[in-house]
């Protein structure tokens, strides 16, 4: 969502209440997300009616509510501040990240082979793609060794569940590092392409026009707001979710006098 100064951005949101911590996404980077609890109100005492929450406002999880409370004169409010169970913000940052992979060892063999972190097929890598090595070298600020194959491409072929060897992406020659620097530590793998032929996914008949291939897709950010068991109420709780982006926010600071 990207907006320009002065523009606002506001969305409703309906929901029901387990009762239960509950983790919601927002359409938005929001500002500020008011939860109405439409079943609290004239209620008896103790009774939340609403809670607020701030970006960058006061520490996670504090929520910012209104308590409906008995006195002499009647029902009246009074705000809190909860701490526990409250609000915690848990966006997901997107990208690609169950395309990079994490390298534990890089081999001198014919044909190199690289060994990494985590289980190949999890993450989608395959026999046929195209890779990029990166952040290697001794020109790191701590060398990571192996600079023969830092920033440069290559096709793979799946040797093990964590391990690939290092084929050229151009001739299919295989890469050989005997005798090359040895791996220290470090470094990461990038997957270019998920697209291993021209043909895959497989397609009959063969000669289908025009052929699309399978898009490297980055997946964009969530935001998310988790919501506590001091903000949710009671199972079957009728509540309204209120989500708003400002035009502007001007922080003055500490007004000092």
């Amino acid at each position: 969502m990207d907006l320009k100064l002065g523009e606002t951005c506001t969305a409703l949101i309906k929901f029901i209440s387990a009762g239960t911590a509950h983790t919601f996404d927002l359409p938005f980077d929001a500002d500020k997300v008011t939860f109405w609890n439409l079943t609290s109100f004239g209620g008896t005492a103790a009774f939340k009616s609403q809670s607020i929450w701030f970006k960058d406002g006061l520490a996670e999880p504090y929520a910012l509510q209104y308590q409906c409370i008995d006195s002499a004169a009647g029902q009246s409010f009074s705000s809190l501040n909860v701490g526990a169970d409250s609000f915690t913000q848990t966006n997901d940052a997107g990208g690609a990240p169950a395309y990079r992979l994490n390298i534990t060892a890089i081999n001198t063999a014919d044909p190199a082979q690289v060994t990494v972190t985590e289980v190949l097929a999890t993450v989608g890598y395959q026999t046929g793609q195209i890779v990029r090595i990166t952040d290697l070298g001794d020109q790191m600020p701590t060398a990571r060794g192996a600079s023969d194959v830092d920033g440069k491409r290559f096709k793979i072929v799946v040797t093990g569940a964590s391990t690939f060897t290092l084929y050229d992406p151009v001739t299919g020659d295989a890469y050989n590092r005997t005798g090359k620097e040895a791996y220290v530590t470090g470094g990461r793998v990038d997957l270019e392409s998920r697209v291993i032929s021209l043909n895959n996914p497989q397609q009959s008949p063969y000669n289908v026009v025009p052929y699309i291939p399978t898009p490297f897709i980055y997946e964009p950010v969530t935001y998310r707001l988790t919501a506590g068991t001091a903000v949710m109420g009671s199972d079957s709780d009728k509540f309204r979710i209120e989500v708003v982006k400002f035009g502007q926010v001007i922080d003055l600071g500490d007004l000092l006098t």
